[in-house]
């Protein structure tokens, strides 16, 4: 199985790799700087899921209900859901980020790589 992680450092815990090892996980972790461009559904179909959600939340604590319960959640999510995940957002984000259709060359120029050299310390024989 593969699963494919951000940078968190929490993930580079001897702990959460015995835990991958042992469950035969193996684990890909993105630069922290590639996510927007490795997630489009993040920009293109969750973020305004999150906006529309929360704009419907508001309605109904406008409405003077106090909770929410599991219902009225289902309900409120199902709608913004429906809205938010078209065919025509997700294929447009991942257009946006040049995945698909796949043009590595808009890809590149959207990294800001910055090139270094590595520094290894010197061996001195005795």
């Amino acid at each position: 199985m593969l699963l494919i992680i951000n940078g968190y450092e929490s993930y580079k815990s001897l702990v959460f790799q015995d835990l991958c090892k042992e469950n035969k996980i193996i684990t890909l972790c993105m630069p922290a700087y590639l996510s927007y461009i490795l997630q489009p559904l993040d920009v293109g179909c969750f973020a305004p899921l999150k906006r529309a959600y929360s704009k419907e939340i508001r309605v109904l604590v406008l409405d003077y209900i106090g909770r929410i319960d599991k219902k009225a959640f289902i309900a409120t999510f199902v709608k913004v859901f429906n809205k938010a995940f078209l065919k025509a957002n997700i294929l447009l984000s991942f257009r946006a980020t040049s995945l698909v259709p796949s043009d590595l060359l808009v890809v590149l120029s959207k990294l800001d790589v910055k090139p270094r050299t590595l520094l290894l310390p010197l061996l001195v024989e005795p």
